[in-house]
C-alpha cells in the first residue's frame, strides 16, 4: 500500500473512532443522567460527592469539577474526589500561583503559600471566608480525597481550582424545608457531566491527530504543545512527529487554556521543577527548581547530543529550536507523563 492509501486507511479508521467516540459520550451521558428525586433535610446530615478533575483516553484531562453546581443543607458533608493536580478553594477568584518575593535583596520565584498549602483540616468544618485544601505535596500520603461540612447560613458559595484558572463551581446551601437531589443522584449528574467533557476532548484529538502532518514552512515546523477544547485538555504535540531539514527550526506554540507545557531533553530529576527549602518556623518554601527555567534560550542552535529545556510555557506562549545537525531528537513535557514527541532532522537538500 501506498503512503497517500495508508493515510487514507488511517483516517478511515481514526474517522470511526471519533463516531465511537462520540456515540459513547452520548450513551453515558444517557445512563448517568438521573431522574431527580428531591427530598427535604433527613434526620441525619448527608455526604455529596463531587468529581475534582479527571482523565480519558488519548493522554486528555478534564479540569472541571463535576457537578459544577451542587446544592446541600446546612450540616451536610461535601466529598471531592480529586483526579490530577487540583486544590479545592473557596474564594472567588483564583489566587496567583507563582510569587516572588525578595530573599536576601533577590528575588525567589516560588509557588504561593497560599495556594501550596492547606488552611482547613481535611474533614474540617467551613464556616464562611477564606478555606483551602491545598494541592496535597506529601507523596506517601496524596490528597485524593478532600471532605469540608458545610456549616454555613444559605447562600451560595464559590470554589476554585488555583492551579487551573477557569475550573470554578458553586455550593448553594439551602434551607432545611427546601427539597434538593439526594447524594447517589448528584454523583451520577457529575460522571455524565464529566463523561461529556472528556468525549469532547477525545474527538478533539482524533480530529487533531487526523491532520496529514505538513512541512516546515519559511524553514520553521509549527507544532501545538496541546489542546484546550472546552474544560478537557489533550496533553499530546501536534503533530508528535515533525520531519525538517537541517538548518530549519520547529516552534512549539502552547494554545490558549489552562495547562502550562515544557519542551525538555533528556528529562530531568524526578522534583527538579521545584525545591523545597525548609524554614524555621511554618511551612517549606517551594521555590521553582532549575527545570523551571530555560536551559537553552528560544532560538537556540541544536545539535545532536545537545540538552534542551523550554523551562514552563504557559498558554500563549510560545518557544522555537534550530537543528543543525541530522538525526532524531526526542522531547517531553515534564509537567505531563505520556506527552511526548520527535523532531526527524533530514540532511539539507
Amino acid at each position: 500500500m501506498g503512503m497517500s492509501g495508508m493515510w487514507s486507511n488511517v483516517r478511515t479508521r481514526l474517522g470511526w473512532l471519533a463516531i465511537g467516540s462520540a456515540l459513547f459520550s452520548g450513551m453515558i451521558a444517557g445512563i448517568f443522567i438521573p431522574q431527580v428525586t428531591a427530598q427535604a433535610q433527613d434526620a441525619e446530615p448527608q455526604t455529596y460527592t463531587v468529581l475534582a478533575g479527571g482523565a480519558d483516553v488519548f493522554n486528555t484531562a478534564v479540569l472541571a469539577f463535576a457537578p459544577q453546581s451542587l446544592k446541600v443543607h446546612r450540616g451536610d458533608t461535601v466529598q471531592w474526589l480529586i483526579s490530577g493536580f487540583h486544590n479545592i478553594h473557596f474564594a472567588e477568584t483564583p489566587t496567583e500561583l507563582i510569587i516572588a518575593p525578595e530573599v536576601n535583596g533577590q528575588p525567589l520565584p516560588q509557588m504561593n503559600p497560599a495556594v501550596a498549602f492547606p488552611n482547613i483540616e481535611n474533614g474540617g468544618v467551613f464556616q464562611g471566608g477564606d478555606a483551602n485544601s491545598g494541592i496535597g505535596l506529601d507523596p506517601t500520603n496524596p490528597t485524593v480525597t478532600f471532605s469540608l461540612v458545610m456549616d454555613v447560613e444559605p447562600g451560595t458559595y464559590t470554589y476554585v481550582c488555583d492551579i487551573h484558572p477557569g475550573m470554578v463551581a458553586t455550593i448553594t446551601v439551602v434551607d432545611d424545608a427546601t427539597a434538593i437531589p439526594a447524594p447517589a443522584e448528584v454523583l451520577a449528574t457529575g460522571a455524565a457531566e464529566q463523561a461529556m467533557n472528556a468525549g469532547t476532548g477525545v474527538q478533539a484529538a482524533v480530529k487533531a491527530a487526523m491532520q496529514p502532518p505538513s512541512g516546515a514552512e519559511n524553514g520553521e515546523q509549527q507544532v501545538k504543545a496541546g489542546l484546550q477544547p472546552g474544560v478537557a485538555a489533550v496533553l499530546q504535540f501536534f503533530p508528535s512527529i515533525s520531519v525538517i531539514e537541517a538548518g530549519q527550526s520547529v516552534t512549539w506554540s502552547v494554545p490558549p487554556g489552562m495547562e502550562p507545557h515544557t519542551v525538555t531533553w533528556p528529562p530531568p530529576p524526578p522534583g527538579s521543577d521545584f525545591t523545597l527549602i525548609p524554614q524555621d518556623a511554618g511551612n517549606p518554601i517551594l521555590a521553582l527548581g532549575e527545570a523551571a527555567f530555560p536551559s537553552a534560550e528560544s532560538g537556540a542552535e541544536i545539535g545532536t547530543g545537545d540538552n534542551f529545556n523550554s523551562g514552563i510555557m504557559m498558554p500563549g506562549q510560545s518557544y522555537t529550536l534550530k537543528f543543525t545537525e541530522p538525526g532524531v531528537y526526542n522531547y517531553i513535557c515534564f509537567l505531563h507523563p505520556g506527552m511526548q514527541g520527535a523532531v526527524v532532522v533530514m540532511p539539507s537538500s
